[in-house]
């Protein structure tokens, strides 16, 4: 009986990929990052003849034999350009240093989510659209720490309160940390953050795993009125404004140091950043795909 269904299982693939023969198909990516997602449009175009009914079936099966190639060209450039992990290096190079990575990417197909189907004008394709969760699906596979650093605390009496968030508004163009130019804040999967003093403040080692997988190191929109701040940072956050940026792909941020003091002080707003409760107030590139 075993032997009876793996021929027919090979029978049934076989169909499918000669029907998928001559099947061209085209895709893009783009991240939404104040929702934390990365939307794939996945366009299949087919040859004439073939039955609009099963074009649903072959376009998912050339997504799914194509996906790590896709997969891979979408996380290491969007249609705004290269995507950054850090201001250190870009997705490519960080999957380049450890290439343990690539193994996960079988896992990260089970989890994407394939939100809509339209069929083309002449019924010869569909364009379909999955959705992968930025920090869940993906920024996931690059924690390694299951507890995070203590942050620095400071006991010199600073003008300080618990606060629910902080709040970096980083709009414009700043003067680039030990560099002669100037630079607009570039978006990362995990953003840090420093003092004047180049003291850190957040980065991805010092927030639980927990809230990494939630949300990442900060969070970014480009409307400081979007509810979904408070959602993060609560009522009560601690606003400041980025002074200086750091690192090769100025995605890291510095603040005046009496603010990180602010922060700092007895360590009554540690859980802030083990928490990951940051938001960057910045234009974003387009979401539109």
């Amino acid at each position: 009986m075993q032997r009876y269904l793996a021929l027919i299982i090979i029978f049934l693939f076989s169909f499918a990929s000669l029907y998928a023969q001559g099947a061209s198909f085209e895709h893009n990516a783009v991240v939404d990052w104040s929702k934390g997602e990365m939307l794939i449009n996945f366009e299949t175009v087919f040859p004439p003849g073939n039955e609009s009914l099963r074009i649903r079936d072959n376009s998912e099966m050339l997504f799914k034999n194509n996906f790590f190639s896709i997969f891979m060209n979408s996380i290491t450039r969007d249609k705004n350009g290269r995507l950054y992990f850090n201001s250190s290096s870009t997705m490519e190079e960080r999957i380049q240093a450890d290439p343990s990575i690539l193994s996960s990417i079988d896992n990260i197909y089970n989890n994407i989510v394939n939100i809509s189907n339209i069929f083309n004008r002449n019924m010869a394709g569909m364009t379909m659209r999955f959705r992968l969760d930025l920090f869940k699906d993906i920024g996931n596979h690059f924690i390694t720490h299951r507890e995070p650093l203590v942050s620095e605390r400071t006991i010199l009496w600073t003008p300080s309160a618990r606060y629910t968030g902080i709040v970096i508004y980083a709009d414009g163009v700043f003067p680039v940390h030990g560099e002669n130019r100037t630079a607009a804040l570039q978006v990362a999967l995990y953003p840090e953050v420093y003092d004047e003093r180049m003291r850190r403040v957040l980065a991805l080692n010092m927030v639980r795993p927990a809230y990494l997988e939630r949300w990442g190191t900060a969070g970014y929109f480009s409307d400081p009125n979007d509810p979904r701040i408070t959602e993060r940072v609560g009522d009560r956050p601690l606003y400041t404004r980025a002074s200086r940026l750091f690192g090769r792909y100025n995605a890291d941020i510095i603040i005046p140091t009496e603010d990180a003091e602010k922060i700092f002080y007895r360590g009554q707003n540690a859980n802030l950043i083990s928490e990951g409760r940051f938001v960057i107030i910045s234009p974003l590139p387009s979401d539109t795909p």
